[in-house]
């Protein structure tokens, strides 16, 4: 099958959206003819647009929606493909002769409410208008979680028949060394986000304090992010940045994930939580905020556990301590986790089903 894949950012740099992006297009190269479109168009209009472009191009709802929407779908008629794949806000073909596969994590609608609101509120409904008819335009909309299925069913009126839930995969190479009977001498605790707050850091640490004021033997890795307020402690590790593209680097955050006990993200928000497959790889259980999607990769008793969004870091200290404290019961949730993997959570599964729904769509095109 020839496919259209239709984003603005490289699929081929890892760093683009986490490396979901580059997994996406690796694994669907491995059974199709992939053409990645897009980012030329920008440059196009870069060049004609130039000032205005770069300030107000990046707007949802801008006025160069359209004049993209008309060159995608002239482009797109142009070429020799089967099926277009992926696409955002900013990319909306509105005729074109094949059929048109959308995959996402979040909406515009959820994405105001919990990642970042609109620089101007004027364009909040023109946006909403404007995704409401990139929902009906496709011919077949994938998406990450229930949660995210839910949502866009009840604000955009969507048939529910026209969305599948498709789980994202781990965005590291699959491990083949695992451990499940893990050494059990200290609870190793590890954090992973880049926004040390919105991912509910300092809970975290105030939970690890609990822990320690109470004698109970655990050390803290933070990946990604920086406390506010300086840490001293020498069982607490700092690593401020790991860069996945990179060997070594991305070697440090596997030994990380394959030497650990928890990874704990009390979040305030995530549509979905990639951290949660990788840790699932290395056979590590999350101890996670039940807020967002969280709770499709995350699944209670399977390879983690959900608390309350309102949980305190009290909370936090009493579940961890409770499941590290029962040796077998924990070690059969290590044994779990890695089956989440296994079955759900990795891109082979990913690829398999995707490329059924493409099969489904070109046979309902037709």
């Amino acid at each position: 099958m020839n496919i259209l894949f239709l984003t603005r950012h490289d699929p081929q740099d890892i760093r683009n959206w986490s490396g979901t992006l580059y997994y996406m297009y690796h694994k669907l190269k491995e059974e199709h003819n992939v053409d990645i479109r897009g980012d030329e168009l920008l440059g196009q209009l870069r060049f004609f647009i130039k000032e205005s472009f770069a300030k107000d191009f990046f707007t949802p709802g801008n006025r160069y929606t359209r004049t993209i929407g008309r060159l995608l779908s002239e482009r797109i008629n142009s070429l020799k493909c089967d099926l277009l794949f992926l696409g955002d806000l900013f990319f909306h073909p509105y005729d074109i002769q094949i059929p048109f596969v959308l995959c996402s994590d979040l909406t515009y609608e959820l994405s105001k409410t919990h990642i970042r609101k609109p620089d101007d509120p004027r364009s909040v409904e023109p946006c909403m208008h404007l995704e409401k008819q990139l929902l009906d335009f496709s011919s077949k909309i994938i998406f990450c979680s229930e949660w995210i299925k839910g949502k866009t069913i009840e604000s955009y009126n969507i048939a529910p028949h026209k969305i599948e839930v498709v789980e994202f995969g781990a965005n590291i190479p699959t491990p083949k060394d695992y451990t499940i009977d893990i050494d059990m001498e200290e609870c190793r605790l590890v954090f992973i986000g880049k926004k040390w707050v919105e991912k509910g850091g300092n809970k975290l640490l105030q939970a690890y304090r609990q822990l320690k004021s109470e004698m109970f033997p655990c050390t803290l890795t933070i990946i990604g992010s920086t406390p506010q307020d300086p840490v001293a402690d020498n069982d607490v590790t700092i690593v401020p940045f790991l860069d996945k593209s990179d060997k070594k680097q991305s070697d440090i955050l596997c030994g990380i994930l394959s030497e650990s006990h928890f990874l704990v993200l009390p979040t305030q928000f995530d549509a979905f939580g990639i951290v949660f497959c990788e840790a699932s790889a290395y056979a590590l259980p999350s101890i996670a905020a039940n807020v967002g999607g969280v709770s499709q990769p995350v699944r209670e008793g399977k390879n983690g556990f959900l608390l309350p969004p309102d949980a305190t870091a009290r909370d936090y200290a009493e579940k961890i301590k409770t499941v590290f404290n029962d040796r077998e019961k924990y070690i059969r949730l290590r044994a779990s986790s890695r089956r989440e993997f296994e079955t759900r959570l990795n891109w082979d599964v990913w690829g398999e089903r995707v490329n059924k729904i493409f099969e489904d769509t070109l046979k309902e095109w037709k």
